[in-house]
């Protein structure tokens, strides 16, 4: 009688480091921002990042229109999967959230920079090609990416928007503004592959100049960084193969592409909804008896 209790002890005290939600966050990779008005120049070692509407002024010069910028950063998921799976075993977790971190310069140094509240939208792009490059506002370069290449970089195909996110433009030196991006059934599975995200960083208001720090900036302030959040791999609700909190056609198809696969590979394990270790018709029939259920 004595043995139970330690035991039970034990588990209550193991359960919090693997059933809570975890958050790990990385820093980028790469990042650059490019410029209309200078359409041939790299900008990727600046300590900022610029993202400004057509109709954006310069915060230094206010009579001088600096144009479109957008940018680009890239994180690599790799250290986030290393640290994922040391929490909660090896590829035994989903991504439940992801946040990119930014940190707003609300006085910029550098007259090409514009600081004014507005809406900026996020995407998830494919090209994992693009280079930073070594220019900077005063001396750019054409050894990265640049304004002339977003027609090659960019893909209404294959890119996906993951949200609309509002600048401070004004305030503290420096504002954090975190972005809660979307996070497509995709988007999680590169993820969990350990690839790198790639973001593209565009203005959707025509005089928004949202210039915030980069990773090349100095003197402790904040990179940008992308949290991902996890969870314990399981189903948002029994019979949701692909995890979108819905059970319908889309799981069924899930489910028949995974048929008599390996459930501990990959993401595989998904589609073993009823659990019993393999991926087969009762699968399908467990799912088609919840369509329509969805997340409480």
């Amino acid at each position: 009688m004595r043995i139970l209790p330690a035991f039970m002890a034990l588990v209550i005290v193991a359960l919090p480091a693997t059933a809570a939600p975890f958050t790990v966050s990385v820093n980028p990779s790469a990042d650059a921002f490019v410029r209309e008005l200078q359409p041939d120049g790299n900008f990727g070692k600046a300590g900022g990042l610029s993202v400004s509407g057509p109709e954006a002024y310069s915060y230094m010069l206010p009579s001088e229109q600096v144009d479109r910028s957008d940018s680009l950063i890239r994180f690599p998921m790799s250290s986030i999967v290393s640290a994922l799976d040391a929490h909660f075993g090896s590829q035994s977790w989903r991504v439940t959230g992801i946040v990119l971190n930014l940190t707003e310069q609300t006085r910029p140094n550098n007259p090409m920079f514009s600081v004014t509240a507005g809406v900026f939208e996020v995407r998830w792009i494919a090209c994992d090609t693009w280079a930073e490059g070594t220019g900077t506002p005063n001396a750019p370069t054409a050894d990265g990416v640049r304004y002339e290449d977003e027609p090659a970089i960019l893909s209404v195909a294959t890119d996906v928007p993951l949200g609309f996110f509002a600048s401070a433009g004004g305030g503290d030196e420096y504002v954090p503004i975190p972005c809660g991006l979307d996070v497509p059934l995709a988007l999680s599975q590169l993820v969990k592959t350990g690839a790198n995200v790639n973001l593209f960083l565009t203005a959707v208001d025509a005089g928004l100049g949202f210039t915030f720090n980069s990773r090349e900036i100095s003197g402790g302030r904040e990179r940008p960084s992308l949290s991902v959040t996890a969870d314990v791999r399981a189903w948002p609700v029994d019979g949701d193969a692909n995890l979108d909190c819905r059970v319908n056609i889309l799981d069924l198809i899930f489910v028949r592409n995974r048929l008599n696969q390996d459930p501990t590979s990959a993401d595989n394990w998904q589609a073993d909804v009823n659990t019993d270790g393999h991926i087969n018709v009762l699968d399908l029939i467990f799912v088609r008896n919840r369509l329509n259920t969805i997340c409480p």
